[in-house]
């Protein structure tokens, strides 16, 4: 069963999609400054207001204030 993400909402947990994490952050774009992503070692990471993030699988991202938080899963699986 496929569940269908809301890229407007304004909370998101990455999964291992990294086209729907961009997308997500595409429809968010008042929240960060910049994103970058590096090929070679696989790291997305976003540049707001309080710093700069990796952003990882299982992250939980949110919006809802104008300025992105990120929350980091540390129970990775």
């Amino acid at each position: 069963m496929h569940m269908t993400k809301d890229f407007k909402a304004d909370t998101y947990i990455v999964d291992d999609q990294l086209q729907d994490t961009l997308g997500w952050l595409c429809h968010h774009q008042e929240c960060f400054e910049s994103f970058s992503y590096d090929a070679i070692t696989q790291e997305l990471t976003v540049v707001h207001a309080n710093g700069q993030d990796v952003i990882r699988k299982g992250d939980y991202l949110n919006a809802k204030y104008g300025i992105l938080i990120t929350a980091h899963n540390f129970a990775q699986s």
